[in-house]
């Protein structure tokens, strides 16, 4: 892989695989708002391509060998829980897979997210989260594209992941909750935190988003992950330690959600196959990294 197009260029996670792609000497153009206030996080040989998700229809330039889809509207946050933003969601990603065919990629590389998984959980259900319609979106918008590639001819991968965090992580993460209350004394409150996890430093999730850019793969979807999951109270736990404060850590004074998680989920064994990834940042350095970045007091 010679080349990128990256959407989502100056978000989370975006702006840690433009920095991934061009320490390995590839070439990136990423697409990002007008409006955007992070393009200051870029280095500066990215070239910048004003293009919001609702331009994916009319975006043309320079063939890339792989186009990165990582823009989404409402990832976090009350948007999660907007209909109409999670439908116009899916619509954008079809359009980025024919942006990605028009302007000659080969490869169209998105991201999805462990939550797909709750959908059986969800639709079942009488009740209503704030989530669903995130997760929901997401699912249909993995096998919107996964038929349309085909249809188009272009190679698809989906590139799952879940609870990645480091620096320009946002704050309605829920690490990003435990470790700025954890370092002001604000004691952070949680339900049983017993269902299996897996947080995964951010620039290992770059790094393994490279290795399908640019790998011989055998499989359309692959998990990037820690290689290394516990249950949500084992990490509350050594987070806590980590940052060696004293600070209380409220666990089960909130109710069960009721989602029940796996860690089957969390197998990281068909992508460490096909592209030797392993993770290269431990639990512990990407706590440090997230509270470096919220006492910088610039967190969004």
């Amino acid at each position: 892989m010679r080349s990128a197009i990256v959407t989502g260029a100056t978000g989370f996670i975006g702006t840690h695989l433009c920095g991934e792609l061009k320490r390995n000497n590839i070439s990136v153009t990423g697409l990002a708002r007008h409006d955007s206030l992070n393009t200051g996080r870029l280095e500066k040989d990215i070239d910048i391509v004003w293009c919001g998700m609702d331009g994916y229809d009319s975006f043309s330039g320079a063939p890339a060998d792989t186009f990165y889809h990582l823009a989404w509207d409402g990832a976090t946050g009350a948007g999660r829980d907007d209909e109409e933003l999670q439908a116009k969601n899916i619509a954008r990603t079809v359009a980025a897979l024919k942006a990605a065919k028009r302007v000659g990629c080969r490869r169209f590389v998105a991201l999805g997210t462990v939550y797909e998984n709750l959908v059986p959980q969800v639709v079942l259900e009488s009740g209503h989260r704030k989530a669903d319609f995130y997760l929901l979106s997401k699912q249909s918008s993995h096998y919107m594209c996964l038929k349309l590639a085909r249809k188009l001819d272009i190679e698809f991968v989906w590139a799952t992941i879940f609870q990645p965090i480091g620096r320009y992580i946002k704050r309605e993460q829920v690490m990003t909750y435990t470790i700025n209350g954890l370092l002001k004394g604000e004691p952070p409150e949680f339900g049983p935190a017993m269902e299996p996890y897996d947080i995964t430093a951010v620039e290992d999730i770059a790094y393994g988003l490279r290795l399908l850019g640019e790998s011989a793969l055998t499989k359309q979807e692959y998990y990037i992950g820690s290689g290394s999951p516990m249950l949500m109270k084992e990490y509350l736990e050594r987070t806590k330690e980590v940052l060696s404060v004293d600070t209380e850590l409220k666990i089960g004074c909130r109710p069960d959600d009721g989602l029940r998680f796996s860690f089957d989920w969390y197998d990281i064994s068909t992508i460490q196959k096909d592209t030797g990834y392993s993770a290269r940042v431990g639990f512990d350095q990407a706590v440090l990294n997230v509270a470096e970045w919220v006492r910088s007091g610039e967190m969004i």
